[in-house]
């Protein structure tokens, strides 16, 4: 048994997400590690999801079908089970973006806990990224939410 059909058991047949169910499941954990999801973060993460060209071709049924796969992960697994398995099979292409959404997800509510420094400074590990391309990211995602 693959880790993907541990991890997903009973929530899906496939062993490997899509690219959409990988993103948006990375935003997803980003609004919930520090424990619940406020409304601003939930908001970001509609709107970054809603203007990608990645999502333009799933109509709502399936956008909900994704969102509430999602969630049951995380509602059972946690945000940390959850990212894990989203990062394993997003496409690098992908990987700087979903950083930079889930930071402003992270700073939308105005406040950065702990849990959420902690989280940014995983994800930067679990993305394969280095560190100064975190740092700028996360330095143009401060000042976009300031004010």
């Amino acid at each position: 048994m693959g880790i993907f059909d541990v991890l997903f058991s009973g929530l899906e047949t496939r062993t490997k997400l899509s690219p959409q169910e990988s993103f948006a499941g990375i935003l997803l954990a980003a609004s919930a590690c520090d424990g619940h999801i406020s409304e601003d973060e939930f908001q970001q993460l509609l709107t970054a999801l809603f203007r990608m060209k990645l999502f333009h071709r799933v109509n709502e049924k399936q956008f909900n079908q994704v969102l509430n796969k999602l969630m049951g992960v995380l509602k059972k697994r946690g945000p940390e089970v959850l990212v894990d398995g989203c990062c394993e099979t997003l496409p690098e292409e992908l990987r700087k973006a979903a950083f930079a959404n889930a930071c402003n997800i992270v700073l939308s509510d105005g406040v950065l806990e702990d849990d959420e420094k902690q989280f940014m400074s995983d994800l930067t590990g679990k993305l394969h990224m280095d560190a100064k391309t975190a740092q700028t990211i996360a330095q143009v995602m401060v000042i976009k939410n300031k004010g």
